[in-house]
């Protein structure tokens, strides 16, 4: 994620939704992205082509098929560099059925996924959540590149613990990334809860991770740290595919 040139954004079906398009808008905006909207009408037949049309200058596609699978398709094909979908924040209800489109979006794409919620349209606090391994490098990246772009505080945090760590002491930031040598804090315990009460005390507005590639959502694939985050965090969200 050293540019962003092309973003593509998923909308609702039926309608123009202003969620999260302007979140995209005030993101193409500032890099100077082109941007692409893309509707997909959830169905199991086989998509019958790309449906266009032109909205204020901004490219609307439309498609049939399974929302997940079509969005990373498309992303994939346009060469986008982003993909800007909503998301709900977390409540007490059980939100499974609803996650489908972004957890399944997440999994399949090959480039970093904004999960914008309601009403956010900008950054004033980024945090970059890593484990101290090479893929870091890449978190980092994707953080401070946000951050240039909305001229907005960087920190990361960095959870010692075996899920995060792997064998072994985590390697220090001062190697991964200079730039945020100091502005790293580093806690001890469980990496999800650890993170999500950095983000609180932080009054953090978007959470950037890795998170691994792997088709469909499975309940095995929404146990890990990554899964758990994007689930959970309050937030919005950049995920970076590992």
């Amino acid at each position: 994620m050293l540019a962003l040139r092309n973003i593509l954004v998923g909308v609702k079906p039926g309608v123009l939704d202003a969620h999260p398009l302007r979140s995209a808008t005030a993101v193409a905006t500032r890099a100077g992205s082109r941007l692409t909207v893309l509707s997909v009408a959830d169905g199991r037949k086989p998509r019958a082509g790309m449906e266009a049309s032109l909205q204020q200058g901004v490219p609307i596609y439309t498609a049939v098929g399974i929302p997940a699978i079509e969005i990373a398709r498309e992303a994939e094909s346009r060469g986008a560099d982003l993909i800007v979908l909503g998301r709900e924040l977390p409540t007490q209800m059980d939100l499974r059925h609803r996650r489908d489109t972004v957890e399944g979006t997440v999994r399949r794409a090959r480039v970093p996924c904004l999960l914008m919620p309601r009403g956010h349209q900008g950054f004033a606090r980024v945090l970059a959540a890593v484990d101290g391994g090479p893929d870091s490098r890449e978190v980092i990246a994707a953080a401070l590149l946000v951050g240039r772009l909305f001229d907005a505080a960087v920190r990361a945090v960095l959870v010692e613990a075996a899920v995060l760590a792997g064998v072994g002491a985590p390697t220090g930031l001062h190697e991964l990334s200079p730039a945020l040598g100091d502005e790293t804090i580093v806690c001890q315990g469980d990496p999800v809860s650890e993170i999500l009460r950095v983000v609180r005390e932080e009054d953090v507005d978007l959470l950037v991770f890795g998170h691994h590639r792997g088709g469909p959502v499975s309940t095995h694939a929404t146990s890990g740290v990554a899964a758990r985050l994007l689930q959970r965090a309050p937030c919005a969200v950049l995920t970076v595919p590992i």
